[in-house]
This record gives C-alpha cells, sequence and structure tokens, in this order.
C-alpha cells in the first residue's frame, strides 16, 4: 500500500513537468519508474510462487483483481523496456501507467466490495443501456433527417439569414454548431448531452432559429422543432435515464448483498448478519453519560446541581437561549447604527454570562465527569472564546493585526454553538433514528467516496496526458485546464457537477489551424474521455451516494421489525436497570452484591 501511494504520488508530481521537461526530474522520473515496476513485479512473482501461476485452482490469475495487477505490471515492463523509443502506439502503452491507483481497490475490501458489486451488475446495466442507446439511435436518425446541414452560421452576424455564398463574400466564415445532426453518430453526441440537461434551452433554440442547408438563422423561423427536443427529453432523459439508475440500483444492492453474505468466502444467511450487526453495535456500547455522573451517597452536595442541569426544562431554556442568540448574531449589518452595535453588544453579555452560568452548573454538577464528554468541552471551549471576543473587541482599535482580526475569528466560533442544538436529537425518537441511520451511511459512503476520488484521480493525470498543452477555448483558460494534477482535479470536479463538461469536450476536441504536436492540439479522444467520465461520476458514482442512503433507510428506518429498534429497546432497558442497580467507576461497574437483582429485572430472564 505504501508503495501503490508513493506511486501515485509520483504519477501526480509528474503532471507538473510535462509541458516543462526539466533534465534532472526526468533522471529522477526514470529511476523511480524503474523501481516501482521492479517492486511490483517482485510482488507478482511472489504471489504468483506462493499461489500458483493459472492452474490451481486459487491460483494468481484465477483471481480478477490479480488479473488487473498482472496486465499492469506487464504494461509496465514494457513501457519500461521501451521508454527510448518515440513510436505513437509505444506513448498509449505509457498512459497505463495512469491506472496503477487501481491496484488500491485490490488491497482495500471495503473498496473492492462496492467495484466487484458494480461490475457484477454490469450486465443487467448494459442490457438498460441497450434499450436506451436503440431510443437515442431512433431519435437521432430522425433528427438527422430534420437538421442535417442545417445547425450552421455565418461569423459576420449570426441571425442575417444570409446564405453561404453570401457568408464567404461578405469575408465571413461559414460554420458549424458543435452540437449538429450532420450525422447519426453527432446525433447521438448531441441527444446525450441533451440527456444531462447542459445548457439544453439554447440547444432548443438553435434548432428552432434553422431554416435551410447552407443558410442562415433566423429567429424563431421554425417553432414546432421545439417538440422534438421537448418529447426526447421526457423520454430520453426523464425516463430512460431514471430507468437505467433504477436497474444500477436494483442490481448493485443485490450484488452488494451477495459480495456481503460470501465474505472470507463462507456464506453467511442473513439472520446470521444481523446477529453479527447486533455483536458489533454491544461491542460498541457505553454506560449511559446519566450513570457516570450521577452522585453518589457522599456527594449530597452536588445533587442539586446535578437535578437543576438534566432537568428537561433547563435544557429547553438553553436551547432556546442558543436560538436567540444565533439571532442577534444575524442582526448585525453594515452600516447599523452605534446604539444599534451597543445594544446587541449588551445582549451578547446577557448570553454569554447565561452560557458562562451553565457551565459553571456543569463543573458542580458532574464533577470530573464533566471533562468526560466532548459536548462539555466544547461549551467550555465556546464560552472562552466568547470572553476571548470581548476581549478582543475592546481592543479593537489597536494597530496590532492580530488584535483587529482576533474578534472576527472568535465570532465564527461562536456561531458554532448553534451546533449544540443537536444535543437536543436525542429528546426525539425519530429525530434520533435519522441521525443513527446518517452514522451508519458514514463508512459505506467514505467507501464510495474514496472510489469516487480514485476515478477523479485517473481521470485527472490522463487528462494531464492527453489534453495537458490545450490552454485555451471557450471554457478552457488559465484557470480551467489540464496543465497540472491540482487543475485536473478542479476541473473533474466541475465536470462531475454538470457546469460546461461538453464546452471543455469541444476545446480539446478541436485542433487550431496549422496547429503542430505541442501546440493545443485536439484529438478525437476527447469524446470517449468526456463521455465515459460523465457516464461513470455523474450517472453511476454519485447516484451511488443516494443509494447507500435509500438502502440503509430501507433497512434501518422504514422497516419497524430493523436490528437498531430491537437493539435499542433492549439496551434501554438494561441502561434503565444498570443505573438503578447503584453503579461504580464511572458507570462501568456495579457491585457483586447486586448483580442477582439486576439480572431479575432484566426481562426474559427467569
Amino acid at each position: 500500500m505504501t508503495a501503490i501511494c508513493l506511486g501515485s504520488i509520483k504519477l501526480a508530481v509528474d503532471t507538473y513537468f510535462l509541458n516543462s521537461p526539466n533534465d534532472t526530474y526526468s533522471e529522477v522520473e526514470n529511476a523511480l519508474d524503474t523501481f516501482f515496476t521492479i517492486f511490483f513485479a517482485l510482488e507478482a512473482l511472489m504471489k504468483a510462487i506462493a499461489y500458483g501461476f493459472a492452474l490451481e485452482t486459487r491460483s494468481y490469475l484465477r483471481d480478477s483483481w490479480n488479473q488487473l495487477d498482472f496486465f499492469i505490471v506487464c504494461a509496465s515492463l514494457i513501457d519500461l523496456s521501451v521508454s527510448q523509443i518515440n513510436i505513437p502506439m509505444i506513448k498509449i502503452m505509457r498512459l497505463l501507467r495512469t491506472f496503477r491507483p487501481l491496484r488500491f481497490v485490490t488491497h482495500n475490501a471495503n473498496m473492492r466490495m462496492i467495484v466487484t458489486a458494480l461490475f457484477k451488475s454490469l450486465g443487467a446495466i448494459l442490457n438498460t443501456m441497450i434499450v436506451v442507446v436503440v431510443i437515442w439511435l431512433m431519435f437521432a436518425i430522425v433528427g438527422v433527417n430534420f437538421f442535417a446541414g442545417k445547425f450552421q452560421y455565418c461569423t459576420v452576424d449570426v441571425y442575417k439569414n444570409s446564405y453561404k455564398n453570401d457568408c464567404i463574400n461578405a469575408n465571413g466564415t461559414w460554420k458549424t454548431y458543435d452540437l449538429n445532426f450532420d450525422n447519426t453518430l453527432n446525433g447521438i453526441i448531441f441527444l446525450f448531452e441533451l440527456t444531462t440537461q447542459e445548457n439544453w434551452p439554447i440547444t432548443v433554440y438553435q434548432a428552432i432559429d434553422c431554416t435551410d442547408v447552407d443558410q442562415g438563422p433566423e429567429i424563431g423561423s421554425q417553432w414546432y422543432y421545439a417538440y422534438f427536443f421537448v418529447i426526447f427529453l421526457f423520454i430520453g432523459s426523464m425516463f430512460l435515464l431514471n430507468l437505467f439508475v433504477g436497474v444500477m440500483f436494483l442490481k448493485f444492492i443485490n450484488e452488494q448483498e451477495r459480495e456481503t453474505s460470501t465474505a472470507g468466502g463462507i456464506y453467511i444467511p442473513k439472520d446470521q448478519q444481523e446477529w453479527i450487526e447486533v455483536q458489533k453495535m454491544i461491542l460498541k456500547a457505553e454506560p449511559n453519560y446519566n450513570a457516570r455522573t450521577t452522585p453518589q451517597q457522599h456527594e449530597t452536595w452536588r445533587k442539586p446541581f446535578h437535578w437543576i442541569i438534566t432537568w428537561t426544562p433547563f435544557e429547553i431554556f438553553i436551547a432556546l437561549i442558543i436560538i436567540l442568540n444565533l439571532v442577534q448574531m444575524a442582526m448585525l449589518y453594515e452600516d447599523a447604527s452605534p446604539d444599534f452595535l451597543n445594544a446587541l453588544d449588551i445582549v451578547n453579555y446577557i448570553f454569554t454570562g447565561i452560557f458562562t452560568l451553565e457551565v459553571i452548573l456543569k463543573l458542580f454538577g458532574y464533577s470530573w465527569s464533566f471533562w468526560y464528554d466532548a459536548w462539555n468541552i466544547f461549551d467550555f471551549f465556546i464560552v472562552l472564546c466568547s470572553y476571548v471576543d470581548i476581549i478582543f473587541s475592546a481592543l479593537s482599535t489597536s494597530s496590532l493585526r492580530l488584535l483587529r482580526i482576533g474578534p472576527q475569528l472568535i465570532r465564527v466560533l461562536r456561531v458554532l454553538r448553534v451546533s449544540r442544538l443537536l444535543r437536543l436529537v436525542k429528546k426525539y425518537k425519530r429525530l434520533q433514528d435519522i441521525m443513527e441511520i446518517i452514522q451508519f451511511c458514514l463508512p459505506s459512503m467514505m467507501n464510495v467516496f474514496s472510489v469516487l476520488m480514485l476515478v477523479f484521480f485517473i481521470y485527472a493525470v490522463l487528462g494531464c496526458y492527453l489534453f495537458g498543452d490545450i490552454t485555451s477555448g471557450k471554457a478552457i483558460n488559465d484557470f480551467y485546464n489540464f496543465n497540472s494534477f491540482g487543475s485536473g482535479m478542479i476541473l473533474c470536479l466541475k465536470m462531475a457537477t454538470g457546469e460546461d463538461w461538453n464546452t471543455f469536450m469541444y476545446d480539446c476536441a478541436k485542433s487550431p489551424p496549422g496547429c503542430a504536436p505541442g501546440m493545443g492540439c485536439g484529438n478525437a479522444i476527447s469524446f470517449i474521455y468526456f463521455i465515459t467520465f460523465k457516464l461513470v461520476v455523474s450517472f453511476i458514482m454519485l447516484n451511488l451516494f443516494i443509494l447507500i442512503v435509500l438502502q440503509l433507510f430501507d433497512k434501518y428506518y422504514f422497516s419497524s421489525d430493523n436490528i437498531i429498534s430491537k437493539y435499542k429497546e433492549d439496551f434501554e432497558v438494561f441502561q434503565q436497570n444498570w443505573i438503578s442497580s447503584g453503579t461504580t467507576h464511572s458507570g462501568y461497574m456495579i457491585s457483586e452484591d447486586k448483580l442477582s437483582r439486576f439480572f431479575a429485572r432484566l426481562p426474559g430472564i427467569k
């Protein structure tokens, strides 16, 4: 894993030297490439010796992930052996090095499970895609019959409704829109972009304005053409795309459950999987905080303080004060009068005093147990920040930069006080259930996020190798480009949101007149690169986040007979009996003479 990390970092660093070669770095790069190639080749050799190469049942090449590793190793060896030969076909082999980070999946069980489930659901996804493509093909053929040769314009005056010869005679250039129906392939690309709904109104208006072959557009010339695109958006985008996502969800869930049930090569029935999940919850269980802070018999002085801070009306009062404090902070505005600002300061002093009193009561009521709870430490920190804010505000006229910036930074921290409202979630069962499910979602979402970042990494590095010398275009500029790994990652993030992804695609596909290698030449690979990126990231990976949330809500929230409900019901009874039995050692123990009474109170025990 360390070697994979270092190799991936080296790939990212390489992108900063693609357009500005450095002899010293080239030597270091070659040495590192040699090291990593030999290292992973030795790993593959040792695995082949340990497991057998291909003939045995569990041999090295019988595993699909080992096949991927072996392919990457072979590609690296070929790349290393012909690194000094400058042939276009050899350059393609060098691009395969961008797939080295895929080895992360091999060595991470959770990522491997997600990717395996995706690959195994590809059959159903491809069947649905065939239906989608057939519908797109039908619309593309109709589009070619309607619009072939009509998506053209003159650069002199777009809406002059001029003819091609008139445009050329007027020293203009007769151009074709990037999106057009001049042939079926262009039509399918056109429809795919419509499916993503990127700038679709502009495209529809271009179709409405088109007139005839070799004739410029005229505003509102063929208004009824809009129905073609509206019908396609309903059928091809809203219906078929959601059908594709739905099938992917269903098959992915089935394959994921199958992968989970056969983890480690052993089949685990569903009821046993639930039993394992309950055991994991039990292992993470801790004593109720009240059990750890309840005053003992010899601590009678703490009882009134503890009663006040655990009194429900007191907690509601503090929650109300938090909300009012947030409203008070939100009332600040530019050019406020001095009297208004003074009034806000006075109200802030009152709120700070109330929160200070709350912390003091908790210090007395909880004693040393106060510091066991992260929320209490957070409250104490916020109160300290409030006093630092007051002190810095009084010294804000100072010329010291720290004293001028300090109050603003501390005031930002004070806004975090509103997050304490989350503590009230435990008072409302349904809200608590939602928060717990979100907590359950986090590990799975982090696994999907890791796979997504891996895809971003590969596409960013690959983009730098393919389009790194393109520095200008309609969308590509000094800020958005593939000149380095950092800018490539930002560009991939922008395209994942659907913003101008098609404009970037055409910028990387076009070549300016007289273009030579190294001068920002585009190529047709751009269409494959950007369309596959959009398919993988926007249609699959980003939808997986929604899938995971829906899956866990269906499993743990909508079903009344779910394991979380069962666990919580029994655990609450256990905690109540535990507290009433008298606890010691911060709630982690009870006296041995009370064990029999404790077990007798538990339901289901005779």
